[in-house]
């Protein structure tokens, strides 16, 4: 969960940056057996080939997060209001929790913990369930909840700088 004194900051999922060019060489998973981190988040990579773009509601800040290819597919397609025939993922879960009586009131990315971005879903019962950045943010494209990012994330470096951070040794 987010610490007590963490500011909470809202923003706006500006963008599912696709690599087109690493989809051709195989999704984007070239030299990167772990691409998708360790326990609930991502690990940031030196070369992401994927990403989400949360923008500053009001401000210039932003945060990148590399995330996999299917995770910014799914945001590409929601985000371009493309109908499907059949659910996909996150719409099926949108689905499960208004069928369970519940929905989702909010989502915060909380933390960057070894190379790891991790995040909360809340839901509309107080429940608080950790969760992936990737899938909490396309289950809040799917919903209209609000996404929130701890302030400290948004004064991380973007761009080139940011895409290099060192991988955590093995």
């Amino acid at each position: 969960m987010a610490g007590e004194g963490t500011t909470m900051v809202p923003v706006t999922i500006s963008a599912a940056i696709i690599n087109r060019e690493a989809l051709r060489e195989g999704f984007g998973l070239r030299d990167d057996p772990g691409a998708e981190g360790t326990g609930a988040g991502h690990r940031v990579r030196r070369r992401a080939d994927h990403f989400i773009k949360l923008t500053e509601n009001g401000g210039e800040r932003a945060l990148h997060i590399g995330v996999g290819v299917a995770e910014a597919v799914a945001l590409g397609l929601t985000q371009s209001g493309r109908e499907l025939h059949r659910p996909m993922t996150y719409q099926f879960a949108a689905s499960l929790l208004t069928g369970s009586g519940t929905g989702l009131r909010e989502v915060r990315i909380t933390r960057l913990t070894d190379g790891v971005f991790y995040a909360e879903a809340v839901l509309t019962n107080g429940a608080i369930v950790d969760a992936r950045p990737s899938d909490a943010v396309n289950l809040a494209a799917i919903t209209g909840a609000p996404v929130l990012v701890a302030a400290e994330l948004l004064d991380l470096p973007t761009g080139p700088a940011r895409d290099s951070n060192p991988e955590p040794a093995d």
